[in-house]
């Protein structure tokens, strides 16, 4: 799971780029379906799936620090029963406002790769009624100690 620093700065740096979807860490929750009871259209979920740290030489020889590295996924989910252009279109605007973004001082994202409903079913479909797309976030975030 990712740091609590990272996850907020993310959690801004996420809802920042879904404009005015409804953004849900999916931490707050049993299951995607728990959330979706909630909504009638798009939303975006955050589902924090691994991290890991190592030390590090930042800034030079004697500098230890530590770099965490992590991968979020993002799920954007829209009702079943609608063309898919809009829904490719809205994940790319996100994937681009995100890829490569420095978040802040420590913490950039490295990758968003473009969204994918493929092997998306990992959360849940509540029976059908919700397409999921994904994509991996990946980033680094570096502690100078």
């Amino acid at each position: 799971m990712s740091s609590p620093g990272v996850r907020t700065a993310l959690q801004a740096a996420i809802e920042a780029a879904a404009g005015t979807l409804p953004v849900f860490d999916l931490s707050d929750y049993v299951s995607a379906d728990e959330v979706l009871t909630g909504i009638s259209a798009e939303a975006l979920l955050i589902q924090y799936v691994t991290a890991d740290e190592e030390q590090v030489t930042i800034g030079g020889e004697g500098n230890q620090g530590w770099r965490e590295i992590g991968t979020v996924v993002l799920h954007l989910v829209v009702p079943t029963g609608f063309d898919s252009a809009p829904a490719i279109a809205k994940g790319d605007a996100i994937r681009l406002a995100l890829r490569g973004k420095r978040v802040d001082a420590s913490l950039v994202v490295e990758a968003c790769e473009p969204f994918r409903d493929f092997g998306s079913d990992a959360i849940g479909n509540e029976g059908g009624a919700w397409k999921y797309w994904s994509s991996n976030l990946l980033y680094e975030r570096d502690d100078c100690g």
